[in-house]
């Protein structure tokens, strides 16, 4: 708000020196403009090798209505490639009138399974089609001379669904952020945790032998295990479904840790379970399946630093080793 005051602002005092008869070399209203940059990362989901995002256009509209495109021009990337805190740029700097953009959102090529975007996991190659057809970005404002960056995360394992030989990605496992308000989150898991989950619902091995350990984030409202619901739609009564999720890998050296990248700023809790494969994103696991949350981290606090992007580190019971003292 305070940003959209500073444009308004400049904007009057434009109108007010024209009016007042200055010289030539007064700058006009709709030549104030701006930069405006979007990237697009990912948290990445076991079974998948490759996801492949074809993005034709960005669309946004102004405060007068006004209907503005900038062709992508079929920009291909594999999204598994841009994970936690890094990123794909989509666009970089562009020139935009200063003001108040909405309903933006970026076109994508629906896929087939041959053309526009893809999915490949262990069965082979599958088409992806993503809701309404576009990815959403949440709305903005460009200031003049200055450059608003902003940064889309898709979490996989909350909008990426199975259906009859392909795959669909929903809205609800997405969002937008500004960089200067945004923070990453490095999580480093105690073993213990590992194997002692594991042994405890040794009866729920998945057929592979994998299990799948995922650490879920939740906003600041869940105070314990008892209020962690898994990612169905509609979370059981007296719990809340996490507002991120991320894989938890395995290192070299036996080091498990979990990256969560482009966070908005503010106070979370972080939860932890190997039953990830028992987990559909659509359904309510806990009431109607066998999920269980295995442990509670805690709260962490995502802060953006003094420009945005500072990292923060969390260890889930005693980390990898202990080597960072405790949170920070």
């Amino acid at each position: 708000m305070k940003k959209y005051k500073t444009a308004l602002l400049l904007i009057s005092a434009s109108l007010l020196t024209s009016a007042c008869g200055s010289d030539s070399n007064d700058v006009a209203p709709e030549a104030l403009t701006g930069q405006f940059s979007l990237a697009v990362s990912d948290s990445p989901m076991a079974g998948i090798s490759h996801v492949g995002m074809v993005m034709s256009e960005l669309v946004l509209t102004d405060s007068k209505g006004v209907v503005l495109r900038h062709s992508l021009q079929d920009m291909a990337f594999n999204l598994l490639d841009y994970q936690g805190m890094d990123s794909h740029m989509v666009i970089s700097g562009i020139e935009l009138p200063a003001g108040h953009y909405h309903d933006v959102h970026i076109n994508i090529v629906q896929g087939d399974g041959n053309q526009g975007c893809y999915v490949e996991d262990g069965q082979g190659r599958h088409g992806l089609k993503i809701s309404d057809g576009h990815l959403p970005v949440e709305d903005f404002e460009i200031v003049h001379n200055q450059h608003h960056s902003m940064t889309l995360e898709i979490d996989l394992y909350r909008g990426l669904s199975h259906g009859q030989d392909e795959y669909q990605l929903h809205h609800e496992g997405m969002w937008s952020i500004d960089n200067s308000h945004m923070g990453h989150l490095l999580g480093e898991v105690d073993p213990q945790w590992i194997a002692d989950c594991e042994t405890a619902y040794i009866d729920k091995t998945p057929v592979d032998a994998q299990f799948h350990h995922l650490a879920y984030l939740y906003a600041n409202d869940v105070t314990d295990i008892s209020q962690m619901a898994d990612m169905g739609i509609t979370p059981p009564a007296g719990m809340n479904s996490p507002v991120a999720v991320s894989r938890m890998m395995q290192d070299s050296a036996g080091n498990w840790s979990f990256t969560m990248g482009y966070l908005p700023e503010g106070e979370y809790r972080v939860g932890y379970s190997c039953l990830g494969h028992l987990d559909d994103p659509v359904t309510d696991d806990i009431s109607e399946g066998e999920f269980k949350m295995f442990k509670d981290s805690g709260s962490i606090t995502i802060d953006a630093g003094n420009s945005g992007g500072q990292q923060t580190t969390h260890e889930c019971g005693n980390g990898n080793g202990g080597h960072h003292g405790g949170h920070r």
